[in-house]
C-alpha cells in the first residue's frame, strides 16, 4: 500500500511539473483528455468489434451466394443456363462472374491481410472447403476471387468492397470529430465562464498587495465556493483599510498628547540659567522630539495617499537634488521607462531615508534604477563600513542601531531601513541587502509593475 501511494506520489509531482501552471489550462486537460480517451476506446470498440463481426458475416454471406453459384453451374451446365448464372449474378448479387478451364495451384496466403480478406479467407475454409484463390489488391475497390469446381473449371469472381463493409469510415469519423468539437467548445465556454470570477479575484488581491485602491466588487454568478472566497476578501481589506486608519489616528493622537508637555519642558528649561545639567536635559528633549518624528514617519509608511502613475526618475532626482544641496557626493543613472504606479510621496520618503543612511555612514553614494520584466528595481551602493551578513535582518527591526550609543551623529533612532521596508512592502515588493562593490552596503528596493 505504501507503494501504491509513493507510486502515485511520483506521479502528481511529474504531472505538477510538466503540466501548465494556469487553472484554466488544467481545468481544460482534466476535462478534454477523458474525453479523447473515451472517443478513441469507443473508435477502437466500434471496428475491432463491431466492424470486426459485421464484416465477418457479409463474408459469410458472399460464401453462401458463391455456394448458391456453383451448384447452380453443376446443375446447368449448358451455356444458355451459364450466360443466365452470369447476368442474374451481376444485377442480383453484384458480383462479376466467369467461367474457364483449369486447375488452381498450391497457393499459399499472405502473412498479412486487412480485414476484408482476413474474415473472406476464414469464412471460405470454414464453409465453402474448396481450393480457392484470393486476391485483394486488384484496384477498383474490388476482391478477386478464384474457386476451383468439381468439372476442372474455374470461377473468377470480381466482389466489390461495398459488399464486405459496412460503410464508408469517413463519416463516423467526421460525426466523432463534429461531436468532439460541439462538446470541447462548450467546455471552453463554461470553464472560461466559471474561472472569470476567480480571475478578478486574483486580480484584485494583486492589487491590494501592492497598495492600490480597489472598488468594491461582487460576484452574482459563479459557484458558491467563489462568492465566499470573494465575500472574505473584500472583509480582510475592510479590516485591513480599518486597521491602518485606527493606527494613523492614534499615532496622530499620541504626537498631539506627548508634543504638548514637550513644548511645556522646553519652555520650561529656555527659562533656566545655562549649566551642564539643562544642557542634558535639552539633549534629552530633542531626542524625545526625534524618536516620536520617526516614529510618526514610520506609522505613516501606509497613510492615506493613495497610488498614482508616476516618473520614478523624477523621484530620485528630488532625492538626489536635496542631498547635492548638502554637498554630498551622490551619482544617479536609470535604464528603461520609469512610469509606475505607487504612492509618490511614500517612496520619496523611502529613497530618502535610504540615502541618507548612506550618506550618514560614507562619503559617497551611487543610485541606479532599473526596470525589469516584472518590476522595478532601484540599488543604493554607498562606500561606509557595511553591515555584517549576519545582521542583514536585525537592522530592519524598528529601533533597532548597531551603534548602541544615543548619538545623532552616528545613526538615527532606528527607523530608517524599517520605514523603507515598510514602504516597499506597501507596495507589495521588498527591500535587500548586500555587499556593495563601492566597499560599503548595497540597498535594492524592488518595487512590481
Amino acid at each position: 500500500m505504501r507503494r501504491i501511494s509513493d507510486l502515485f506520489e511520483t506521479i502528481a509531482v511529474w504531472a505538477d511539473r510538466h503540466s501548465p501552471q494556469t487553472l484554466f489550462a488544467r481545468a481544460l486537460i482534466i476535462i478534454v483528455v477523458p474525453m479523447l480517451l473515451l472517443q478513441a476506446l469507443s473508435a477502437w470498440w466500434f471496428y475491432s468489434q463491431r466492424g470486426d463481426n459485421v464484416t465477418n458475416r457479409l463474408a459469410f454471406l458472399l460464401v453462401r451466394d458463391l455456394r448458391a453459384l456453383i451448384a447452380l453451374h453443376h446443375d446447368f451446365p449448358d451455356e444458355a443456363h451459364r450466360r443466365w448464372i452470369i447476368h442474374h449474378a451481376q444485377v442480383d448479387l453484384l458480383m462479376d462472374v466467369s467461367f474457364r478451364r483449369g486447375i488452381i495451384e498450391q497457393w499459399k496466403p499472405p502473412d498479412h491481410y486487412d480485414i476484408v480478406g482476413r474474415e473472406v479467407q476464414g469464412a471460405l475454409d470454414a464453409d465453402l472447403k474448396r481450393p480457392y484463390f484470393i486476391d485483394n489488391d486488384v484496384g477498383g475497390d474490388q476482391l478477386l476471387l478464384e474457386v476451383q469446381l468439381n468439372n476442372g473449371d474455374i470461377m473468377t469472381v470480381r466482389v466489390p468492397h461495398l459488399r464486405l463493409t459496412f460503410g464508408s469510415s469517413f463519416a463516423y469519423v467526421l460525426a466523432q470529430l463534429g461531436l468532439a468539437l460541439v462538446l470541447f467548445g462548450l467546455a471552453i465556454w463554461f470553464m472560461r465562464r466559471e474561472l472569470v470570477p476567480i480571475e478578478h479575484l486574483g486580480v484584485a488581491a494583486d492589487a491590494l498587495g501592492k497598495g492600490r485602491d480597489i472598488p468594491d466588487f461582487a460576484f452574482s454568478g459563479g459557484t458558491r465556493e467563489v462568492r465566499n472566497a470573494a465575500r472574505a476578501f473584500q472583509t480582510m481589506r475592510i479590516r485591513l483599510s480599518r486597521s491602518i486608519q485606527q493606527r494613523t489616528e492614534m499615532l496622530a493622537g499620541v504626537s498631539h498628547d506627548l508634543r504638548t508637555p514637550l513644548t511645556r519642558m522646553k519652555l520650561s528649561l529656555a527659562l533656566l540659567p545655562d549649566s551642564p545639567e539643562t544642557r542634558e536635559l535639552n539633549d534629552d528633549v530633542a531626542d524625545m522630539e526625534r524618536m516620536i518624528e520617526g516614529y510618526l514617519a514610520f506609522a505613516r509608511g501606509e497613510g492615506d495617499e493613495e497610488t498614482a502613475p508616476v516618473d520614478l526618475a523624477e523621484i530620485l532626482e528630488e532625492v538626489v537634488a536635496g542631498a547635492r544641496r548638502d554637498n554630498a557626493d551622490v551619482g544617479l543613472s536609470f535604464e528603461g521607462d520609469m512610469h509606475v504606479e505607487l504612492r509618490p510621496l511614500a517612496m520619496k520618503r523611502c529613497l530618502t531615508n535610504l540615502l541618507s543612511n548612506a550618506l550618514r555612514h560614507g562619503t559617497r553614494a551611487e543610485i541606479q534604477a532599473v526596470r525589469g520584466r516584472t518590476s522595478v528595481e532601484v540599488i543604493v551602493d554607498d562606500d561606509g563600513p557595511g553591515i555584517p551578513p549576519d545582521r542583514y535582518e536585525d537592522v530592519f527591526r524598528p529601533f533597532y542601531r548597531l551603534d548602541e550609543s544615543r548619538n545623532v551623529d552616528t545613526g538615527g533612532v532606528g527607523l530608517g531601513l524599517t520605514i523603507a521596508r515598510d514602504v516597499a512592502r506597501s507596495h507589495g515588493g521588498d527591500v535587500s541587502l548586500a555587499a556593495s562593490p563601492l566597499g560599503g552596503l548595497r540597498v535594492a528596493v524592488r518595487i512590481p509593475l
